[in-house]
């Protein structure tokens, strides 16, 4: 059997089958990493476009007050009011540096009535990081802010926090004890004030990359051909293997049967008689 009459048939059809669904599915995969890498490449240009900015007057930048384009993350906004410092909130299990420990989330009251979060940086925890170790105080009165804008943080399913404290800076949470005024898309990560005062760790311009998408998203390309390599590899295979015996029947049927000891006998039998 030739090899395109081998992969015709029910058992290698399927084999073919099987491949092609492989491959497919590697394909997709492949897709989906090259998407992933996009977006890590999207990341990576905004944050370096907008990081270092200088500040715009928040009303410019952000006309809604409960809406948020993505593209302004990390843009530096100025604002001018003062903190609701008796409203002061720990976000709990925040990671710097190997260590884990508290942003310290303050309501901050605009000069137009507004409330919004901002954050005023990380600070260690006590020895069982139940709760802040010692936290600066909240500065009072009238105050100039630079702060980063950031998308408001999703709720994670089964994770809580205690009283004073929240489990994820989800900003329409804050809102429920700040009040209707307070702006829900999105919160800020505190740059510098205007006068200076204790706060937490600054934040620093993060270290972006584009992982190992590019690379796993050609090991899958390289998966769907190697499929079909080995595909014709077997069915190659198989059909040289049958060659012979193919061969050997074909030569069967091209030579006479040979002619048993019996069909001899009987011959010769017939022979001696007639010469009689």
């Amino acid at each position: 059997m030739t090899t395109l009459r081998l992969l015709f048939t029910r058992r290698w059809m399927g084999y073919l089958a099987f491949t092609v669904i492989f491959s497919v599915v590697c394909v997709a995969l492949g897709q989906w990493q090259f998407a992933r890498r996009a977006e890590a490449q999207t990341a990576i240009a905004r944050l370096n476009a907008n990081f270092d900015q200088s500040p715009a007057l928040l009303d410019e930048l952000v006309p809604q007050a409960d809406s948020f384009d993505a593209e302004l993350k990390w843009r530096p906004v100025v604002v001018t009011g003062e903190y609701l410092a008796d409203e002061v909130l720990y976000a709990r299990n925040r990671p710097k540096n190997g260590t884990v420990g508290f942003d310290v989330v303050v309501p901050f009251r605009t000069s137009d009535g507004r409330v919004i979060v901002i954050d005023r940086g990380w600070i260690e925890g006590n020895d069982d990081n139940s709760m802040p170790a010692d936290p600066p105080p909240v500065p009072r009165g009238q105050i100039e802010v630079v702060a980063r804008l950031y998308p408001s943080e999703n709720v994670i399913a089964g994770r809580s926090a205690p009283a004073g404290q929240l489990a994820t800076i989800h900003v329409p949470a804050i809102a429920e004890v700040t009040g209707p005024t307070t702006v829900t898309g999105w919160y800020a990560q505190l740059a510098t004030e205007t006068p200076a005062s204790e706060a937490g760790q600054a934040f620093t311009k993060p270290v972006l990359d584009e992982g190992p998408h590019l690379s796993y998203a050609l090991q899958w390309y390289v998966f769907a051909l190697m499929a079909f390599i080995a595909l014709g590899w077997a069915l190659n295979k198989e059909a040289r293997a049958e060659a012979p015996a193919r061969l050997e029947r074909r030569s069967r049927r091209g030579v006479p049967r040979a002619r048993r000891d019996e069909d001899i006998e009987d011959a010769a039998w017939d022979d001696a008689t007639r010469a009689r």
